[in-house]
């Protein structure tokens, strides 16, 4: 018998398998007007991203912060539409993916630490596509990434598949996966998380973002004492004019620090940075601080 749940995936993977059939700049002409959308309406995705940029911008102006938040939810349907694109399913178009990648920035700090071959834990936080960097990655090192389940089984199944044949392994947050994605990392490879997510409770640690207290994922903590002489790096894809820029960029000393709060906090400055860097590239609709007890979200 046909579940709802399968109904669902069904619908989401023909549509994304459509997506996949547009050139690049299409999908961004059908992100762009996807997002205007989504303002029009006031929509909720619209609602949230305005009520994170109030929060981590204050000091903005009403109206640079409304244009900021356009522009964003127009990004954030880019990444969507590109989805498609990303996934590509052969060995051909995973190399036409990674070709899109135009340019990067500060690649030495990623080929040093790999030359190291004391592991490289790659912290990836939503700017850009960050889909296209399991097309990159991949072809110069054995990758493992960790994943949030997904709520439609047969939508996560062809998710896996299409991201796993770029050459990457992906592992969910349960208990295994974790425990397999901690073992890649402390056998001196690289993985990649991507840490700007709210945890629970018991995961997280209370850390300064944006001048608010927030959840912080404390597993890349953990990891880092398990591996203390493996290093630490900032990775995104920020779209450009034809195609994309991978950049990478190096932490604050102090997220090795022993302490979970002040490794926090290190993480969550370096993300600031790395957000600095495209503010209209950040997915702002996530309700990163769902769980403060201000309830920032009500309502919404």
């Amino acid at each position: 018998m046909v579940s709802i749940m399968d109904i669902k995936s069904a619908l989401a993977l023909g549509v994304i398998h459509s997506l996949g059939a547009l050139s690049l700049p299409r999908a961004r002409q059908l992100g762009s007007v996807i997002g205007r959308t989504l303002c029009f309406t006031k929509s909720r995705m619209y609602k949230v991203t305005l009520k994170n940029i109030e929060l981590c911008y204050p000091q903005m102006p009403a109206e640079q912060q409304v244009q900021l938040a356009k522009e964003s939810l127009q990004e954030t349907a880019k990444t969507i539409a590109e989805t498609g694109i990303a996934w590509g399913g052969t060995q051909a178009k995973f190399e036409r993916n990674a070709n899109m990648i135009q340019n990067t920035r500060n690649q030495h700090l990623f080929d040093e630490a790999l030359a190291n071959k004391e592991g490289v834990l790659i912290l990836t936080p939503h700017i850009g596509n960050w889909e296209f960097i399991s097309s990159w990655l991949p072809q110069r090192c054995h990758l493992m990434a960790l994943y949030k389940i997904a709520k439609m089984p047969g939508f996560e199944k062809a998710m896996l598949k299409a991201r796993e044949d770029s050459g990457a392994k992906l592992v969910p947050g349960t208990g295994q996966g974790v425990k397999a994605f901690f073992q890649h990392y402390m056998d001196k490879q690289v993985t990649l998380i991507l840490p700007d997510q709210e945890p629970s409770v018991k995961s997280g640690v209370w850390a300064d973002f944006f001048g608010i207290n927030t959840l912080t994922p404390k597993i890349v903590h953990a990891m880092i004492q398990k591996n203390p002489k493996g290093r630490v790096l900032f990775a995104y894809n920020l779209r450009t004019e034809t195609g994309f820029e991978m950049v990478f960029r190096d932490v604050d000393n102090g997220i090795y620090s022993e302490d979970p709060e002040q490794s926090a906090q290190a993480m969550n400055k370096g993300i600031e940075a790395c957000i600095a860097d495209a503010p209209a590239q950040y997915q702002w609709d996530y309700k990163r601080f769902k769980k403060h007890p201000d309830g920032f979200y009500k309502g919404l």
